[in-house]
């Protein structure tokens, strides 16, 4: 099978359109006002839809590398648009750690 741009596996196409997704909530996620001045649990119960924006794109940030990985490994793909997503999925277990230390050992000063 020879490398192609775009995913010809249904997990292949899967993964890519979690990823652009997961782009649009981003960019939804980063023009949405937020109330500034919060920490940890705070955040979460002042700003609800930023917080649902951010869960969301944590999920699909997970979901979409994994998907890309099975569609590499057993189905064989050969995209470079799947191989671009599967590195992603540190960034996005580092987020989701990130997150949790944030939530529930943040400091006020």
């Amino acid at each position: 099978m020879k490398i192609t741009f775009l995913p010809k596996t249904k997990l292949g196409i899967w993964s890519v359109l979690l990823s652009i997704a997961n782009l649009i909530l981003f960019i939804i996620g980063s023009v949405l006002p937020s109330k500034a001045g919060f920490s940890g649990m705070d955040i979460v119960i002042h700003n609800p839809v930023q917080t649902m924006i951010t869960i969301l794109i944590l999920v699909i940030g997970i979901i979409s590398p994994i998907l890309a990985l099975i569609a590499v490994i057993k189905k064989q793909e050969r995209s470079i648009i799947v191989f671009l997503i599967i590195p992603t999925l540190l960034a996005n277990l580092l987020s989701v750690v990130g997150m949790i230390l944030n939530i529930f050992f943040s400091v006020r000063f």
